[in-house]
């Protein structure tokens, strides 16, 4: 954000080269002295933005639908905050493209610090308050942070900034008055509870200024008031919580954080801070160059020191795993995981990237595996688990818990629901041959703008069972459709999957996801009754490198069963130079060679994990 630093600098020095006094003119006019700062403030932020949270932006899209549907768009306008909320969502929809997450919340944030900036000048013409302009954008780009904070939350706080700026452009205490009696209902309409911050505003600058009659501001107050009461007692809100404060742009089935209000605390002290350098005596040229640096240093420091504290960094990398997933690139999700992984929901993306590829038995235990959980991890009923969830299930093949926990993260969207898993409740209701309702939510991806040429691709299965059976993805899917109806367990996932793999054979994934489960968990007990079982069969013709591996370990003393698994001569080889290894450091484990010779072999995971 140097750039907006550096801009509001040259507003200030680079005038003293020119010559020409019209440009002079235009240099030093107001409006340029928030332009230039402002067109700088936009670069730094979206570069920034797009360098560190370019996924963060892919995420937050999939949690947010907007559909192009006149029932939709009537039930949201006529709410408290309705049409701040569809400009949102709108706005969400284009987060799918690359860059546009960036651009659209850099010229979100960038609007704010120019409206401030306004207001500053408003109350304080003869200042340049960069710092306080500032914060404003500081505390909201802290929300943006957060994928469970609504846009609408930033366009209402423009909103609030623009009416302060008309409110603030009148001169007369009556007409002031009468338009913040007007405004004020408006806004609230409009925008939702940042009304009742406009009203503290509004009251804040009168009580300041105390003009003949400015306790009469308490009606702007008295407006919001009544309009939230009325909103609660008549169901609208779910309580004075949204009716009032900035809760209202937040996840409703959460907690908001505290830096939620930081923004609505920032413009009270925007104002009272413009006011009391409003009689400031006109610097000259030195002393306003100096301000001016004391000011950007300020602002650089607080940047530097903030925004570490709020930018969540440590999901970053989850958000870039999740993009690769949803957009199928498992190459580049398996490349992303190489090194130490501490994280399960790490290695849930990496191991069904390696399921896809087919080899999951093959290459599982030459990655950083930390035991079962990183199959499938524990449902916590968050939108995000339920949605990794749908997506591992849906990979194994076990249709049902796919389709229960894409439903269940639909519902528990941020927003009016979630693209992404709309899509999973489409394929699995084809598998299902469950056509009215694959048509249902395809009539709602058909209004979306991203999503309907998606739909219009699937309105060729609905009642054509030929046509699902010989699809390559969903046909496989049904053919591994249990026949006998049971209930779903999470805590008898093995039963599930092996009635999978034993109804369709080709697939690879149910039986590996099971084996390899038994290995991580260390269940070799488990494991020897699944090869023993399965081996030589159509499910399990040969066996996997790491079936090969715990063979070895569950016979190491009988060769002769080594033959009948035709485990292979270089896992056999390689096993009599890791065994050599151990025994010529007896006491001493060489933790160290052990992981640069084995770190790929399940003997290293077994002795050392």
């Amino acid at each position: 954000m140097e750039l907006f630093f550096a801009g509001s600098f040259l507003t200030e020095f680079y005038p003293v080269y020119l010559s020409d006094r019209f440009i002079q003119m235009v240099f030093n006019s107001p409006a340029y002295k928030i332009i230039l700062p402002g067109c700088l403030l936009f670069m730094a932020l979206a570069l920034f933005l797009q360098e560190t949270n370019a996924y963060h932006f892919f995420f937050i899209e999939q949690n947010q639908l907007f559909l192009f549907s006149g029932p939709y768009i009537a039930d949201r306008a006529l709410l408290p905050g309705g049409p701040a909320l569809l400009t949102g969502e709108f706005l969400v929809q284009f987060f799918i493209l690359p860059y546009a997450g960036a651009v659209i919340t850099a010229i979100l944030l960038t609007a704010a610090g120019g409206l401030a900036a306004l207001v500053c000048r408003r109350v304080a013409p003869a200042c340049s308050l960069y710092l306080l302009s500032f914060l404003p954008v500081l505390c909201l780009l802290f929300m943006h942070f957060n994928f469970n904070y609504l846009i609408q939350g930033t366009v209402a706080f423009l909103l609030a900034l623009l009416s302060l700026c008309f409110y603030l452009s009148v001169a007369a205490f009556r007409r002031r008055l009468l338009l913040a009696v007007v405004t004020a209902p408006f806004l609230f309409w409009w925008a939702g509870a940042v009304a009742c911050l406009y009203a503290l505003c509004v009251f804040l600058w009168e009580s300041l200024n105390r003009p003949r009659g400015w306790g009469l501001t308490f009606l702007v107050a008295g407006e919001v008031a009544v309009a939230a009461w009325a909103s609660v007692h008549g169901a609208i809100l779910g309580g004075y919580r949204f009716a009032l404060l900035p809760d209202m742009y937040f996840h409703k089935g959460l907690a908001a954080p505290p830096e939620i209000y930081f923004s609505w605390l920032s413009l009270p002290l925007l104002i009272a801070g413009a006011y009391v350098l409003r009689n400031g005596q006109p610097q000259k040229k030195k002393a306003r160059r100096l301000t001016n640096l004391l000011q950007i240093a300020a602002i650089s420091a607080l940047s530097w020191i903030s925004i570490p504290l709020y930018n969540d960094a440590k999901s970053i990398k989850l958000k870039q795993l999740d993009y690769y997933a949803r957009t199928c690139q498992w190459d580049r999700l398996i490349e992303a995981c190489q090194g130490r992984l501490t994280n399960y929901l790490y290695l849930c993306y990496l191991n069904m990237a390696l399921a896809q590829k087919g080899v999951l038995a093959d290459q599982a235990f030459a990655f950083d595996q930390q035991g079962g959980q990183g199959l499938f991890i524990p449902w916590n009923k968050t939108a995000s688990i339920s949605t990794l969830l749908s997506e591992l299930h849906f990979t194994a093949g076990n249709i049902a818990v796919a389709q229960e926990k894409a439903f269940e993260s639909y519902v528990s969207s941020l927003g009016y629901g979630n693209p992404r898993m709309l899509k999973r409740l489409v394929q699995t209701n084809l598998i299902y041959g469950e056509y009215p309702v694959a048509e249902k939510y395809l009539d709602l991806l058909d209004k979306t703008f991203y999503y309907s040429r998606w739909a219009n691709s699937c309105r060729k299965y609905l009642y054509n069972d030929a046509q699902v059976d010989n699809d390559p993805l969903l046909g496989g899917k049904r053919k591994g459709l249990p026949k006998t109806n049971f209930l779903s367990n999470p805590d008898q996932l093995e039963r599930d999957l092996t009635a999978v793999a034993e109804q369709y054979p080709p697939n690879r994934q149910a039986l590996e996801y099971i084996g390899t489960g038994y290995l991580l968990t260390k269940n070799v007990d488990a494991f020897e009754k699944l090869i023993n079982r399965y081996y030589k069969t159509a499910l399990l013709p040969s066996l996997p490198a790491s079936f090969q591996q715990a063979v070895i370990i569950l016979y190491e003393a009988n060769p002769q069963v080594w033959a009948y698994y035709n485990v292979s001569e270089s896992v056999a080889g390689r096993f009599a130079d890791f065994k050599r290894l151990i025994q010529s450091n007896r006491g001493n484990p060489p933790v160290a060679e052990v992981n640069r010779l084995f770190g790929d072999t399940y003997w290293r995971y077994y002795m050392f994990k």
